[in-house]
């Protein structure tokens, strides 16, 4: 299925001047917030100040750089997931070493040892030096050897999200802008730079001291339902726990465990929102608000309805009345993806029915029958990993806090809002870059 078109590119830029030699930094986990926070005080001044990007749904790294890059639609969410085809989990640790997940990374010339992935929440700022010198190298040797871009991926800035206070991360990112300083004197001023992150990062709230993880399995298991690797009769249900995320997906063996997944989660506290994928719709409850999200495909081109049932689970009202008020809803309700950036990127939920539809019918092969975003207390994942390791923040759902992350260019002043598609069209007409076109 492909409910995704594409779009146009962002609205409102400035143009680069033609670039001799474009450097991009991809990092992972920078929220737009403090980007925004870093340039105000005085840092990242060679750039134009950061643009807010509205990252994918789930907020997780292979998908957004996989529609970047457009090598997408990716395996799983992450590399532990239900493969419905072979009816089974898999082997989460040898996918993710082996890269299995991540086709996107083809297109990079930088890139953490999966190897090392292993200690980087345990010494986030060792890696974190590490990285910045192997990165140098590889940027030299890629200019040294005539080429006109590099791409280098920068993994830990994520490591430092989950793991330090706000105040050490924006210690350790102010190296980074001094590694930019260098790099543009050593290359005399005659290097473009485009810096992104491919989604945001909630924040443990005020009055905590970390995380907590939410025993999803056992919820599941309190409602009678069987919790396993594969789906065999009706009750079964497969739960992928690999990284620590405050995203869950279930997969079920039929609409009846569906419905009754559905029940036992949607009024846990713990959870903020659940959507269930019924046939061609999709139903989303927060506690008793319930509403569909529909998607009509015209002659290619993507819309997406949002219709409260009951309440207002996305909390969209006020983005609803934007879109009808500038004409944007068609007879029957529906409104384009780039509409929704538009009306709702201060929600709540940025642009929720569309990144919701993407992110469970196109965006992954896995399309899991129901989606979990938790509260800002709560993650899921490994229970051996959460043995070793106190985080201070994580992402993957819908909310607004993983959800707004940032682009920032030394030549091309990038209007906000924008989504990654949009930025992808527009990168692409300015730099020629990156070559594939998006798609899920």
């Amino acid at each position: 299925m492909n409910a995704t078109e594409e779009r146009n590119g962002a609205p409102g830029y400035v143009a680069a001047s033609a670039a001799r030699r474009l450097l991009v930094l991809l990092l992972d986990g920078v929220a737009y917030e403090r980007m925004r926070g870093l340039h105000d005080a005085g840092y990242f001044r060679r750039f134009h100040p950061p643009a807010r990007l509205i990252s994918v749904f789930p907020t997780l790294t292979d998908p957004a750089y996989d529609l970047l890059f457009g090598s997408g639609p990716t395996p799983g969410y992450e590399a532990g997931y239900f493969d419905r085809p072979t009816n089974r989990l898999t082997r989460a640790l040898p996918t993710y070493l082996r890269g299995g997940n991540e086709a996107w990374v083809r297109h990079v010339d930088y890139r953490l040892s999966f190897f090392i992935d292993a200690v980087m929440y345990l010494f986030p700022r060792w890696v974190y030096r590490g990285e910045l010198r192997r990165a140098r190298q590889v940027l030299d040797d890629c200019l040294g050897a005539g080429r006109d871009v590099a791409v280098l991926y920068l993994l830990s800035t994520d490591g430092l999200a989950h793991m330090l206070e706000p105040a050490e991360i924006d210690a350790q990112l102010v190296q980074l802008d001094d590694w930019i300083g260098r790099a543009t004197t050593d290359y005399g001023g005659e290097l473009e730079i485009i810096m992104l992150s491919d989604h945001g990062l909630g924040r443990v709230p005020a009055g905590c001291t970390q995380l907590e993880r939410f025993d999803l399995r056992g919820v599941l298991c309190g409602a009678g339902l069987r919790v396993g690797r594969r789906l065999r009769r009706s009750g079964d249900v497969a739960l992928p726990l690999f990284g620590l995320l405050d995203v869950a997906r279930l997969h079920t063996h039929d609409a009846d465990t569906r419905r009754r997944a559905v029940a036992a989660t949607r009024r846990c506290a713990e959870i903020e929102l659940v959507a269930e994928r019924d046939g061609e719709c999709l139903r989303v409850y927060a506690q008793d608000a319930v509403a569909t999200i529909d998607c009509r495909n015209d002659m290619g081109a993507a819309r997406y309805r949002y219709e409260p049932e009951c309440g207002d689970p996305l909390r969209l009202a006020d983005a609803c009345r934007t879109l009808g008020r500038a004409g944007a809803l068609d007879a029957d309700g529906f409104a384009t993806a780039d509409a929704w950036v538009a009306a709702s990127a201060d929600a709540d939920f940025p642009a929720g029915p569309p990144r919701l539809w993407e992110g469970v019918f196109c965006l992954s092969r896995e399309q899991p029958d129901i989606v979990i975003s938790l509260g800002e207390r709560w993650y899921v994942g490994s229970g051996l990993l959460s043995r070793f390791v106190r985080m201070r923040g994580t992402h993957g759902g819908l909310h607004k806090r993983a959800t707004e992350t940032f682009v920032m260019a030394t030549g091309l002043n990038i209007g906000s809002p924008l989504d990654l598609r949009q930025l992808a069209g527009l990168l692409r007409r300015e730099f020629g870059w990156p070559p594939a076109l998006p798609g899920c």
